[in-house]
């Protein structure tokens, strides 16, 4: 090749080669740019595959806790159900046995005649025995807390010396001595029986006066308490049940002893009394409890005070007579 030539091919390439390096180099950007769209799409594919992977097993582990929990609460609920079942159990127990208990107690008052009958007062045992006497008692709580008020009416005394029954109404009234209810008085009619020298408190009659309540229905043997008490002489035991509803109730009354004879005061007066200690087994719904009740009988006027107490000897309430006409 002439150097003339030579040169013009120089010259050309001179001419040329930024161009195609232009070419090339935005070709190669482009590729660049397209490997590194590529990188960065795989990482993120990575990344997004990673994040899977972790979450999938966050979750995994959440469950895996989750199965567990309910696992333990599973076993925790089945234990607590055991333990229900047998509560259950128990308290069913307890009440069949309380009401068998109550059952074999179970004694028939004996029948007063229908004639009216004015007792002596030879005659006269731990209750009023005077037609038309109306009586005021007051119940308050271990702080003195009058709670309500409860007013006993004679209404009649039927039989005859060897056994006469006295019938009572009893009126439930609020703390200030009304009412409760002026629409519907709660008040219920019951009676004493006296034979042979016996008082007989009609448990079942007592109770069962109240059926217009809630449909109550009660069975049970009486409280006998003898005309002639002494200190140191014991006191039959008697038993009520009771269902209200489908709510089974079973008292039993044990341990009756006459602890002294002693003068006691109340609001209504002084009198000269026979202290009664009374064991009471109550059992509702298989629930036990037990107290103690000191009781004041005053012959021709009745009980004049009641002591309820706790299982611990806790005073719980005090009922006592306000007035006595």
């Amino acid at each position: 090749m002439n150097r003339t030539m030579k040169k013009i091919t120089i010259t050309i390439a001179i001419i040329i080669f930024p161009v195609m390096y232009n070419q090339v180099n935005a070709q190669l950007g482009g590729l660049n740019r397209a490997v590194q769209r590529g990188v960065e799409r795989a990482v993120e594919k990575k990344a997004e595959e990673k994040a899977e992977e972790a979450a999938s097993r966050e979750i995994d582990k959440a469950f895996e806790r989750a199965e567990a929990e309910a696992e333990r609460g599973a076993a925790e609920a089945e234990k607590g159900l055991n333990k229900l079942s047998d509560a259950i159990d128990e308290a069913q127990k307890a009440q069949e046995e309380a009401d068998a208990k109550a059952a074999a107690m179970s004694e028939a008052i004996p029948d007063a005649g229908s004639a009216p009958y004015t007792p002596s007062e030879s005659e006269f045992t731990y209750i009023a025995m005077k037609k038309g006497a109306v009586q005021l008692f007051v119940s308050k709580d271990d702080k003195g807390k009058i709670t309500a008020q409860t007013r006993n009416t004679i209404k009649e005394i039927t039989g005859d010396k060897s056994a006469l029954a006295v019938a009572y109404q009893s009126e439930v009234l609020d703390a200030q001595g009304n009412p409760a209810d002026k629409n519907n008085p709660l008040i219920l009619n019951y009676r004493v029986v006296v034979s042979d020298g016996v008082m007989y408190l009609d448990m079942k009659g007592l109770f069962g006066a109240m059926a217009g309540l809630d449909g109550i229905e009660a069975t049970g043997s009486p409280l006998k308490i003898p005309n002639n008490l002494s200190a140191g002489q014991t006191v039959p035991d008697a038993s009520v049940r009771m269902r209200i509803g489908f709510v089974n109730c079973t008292a039993i009354i044990t341990e009756g002893i006459c602890l002294a004879v002693e003068d006691v005061t109340v609001e209504a007066g002084i009198f000269r009394a026979y202290k009664i200690s009374q064991k009471n087994n109550i059992t509702a719904m298989g629930i036990k409890s037990e107290g103690t009740t000191l009781t004041w009988y005053v012959k021709g006027v009745g009980a004049v005070k009641t002591e309820s107490y706790d299982k611990n000897n806790k005073l719980i309430s005090v009922q006592e007579l306000k007035s006595n006409n």
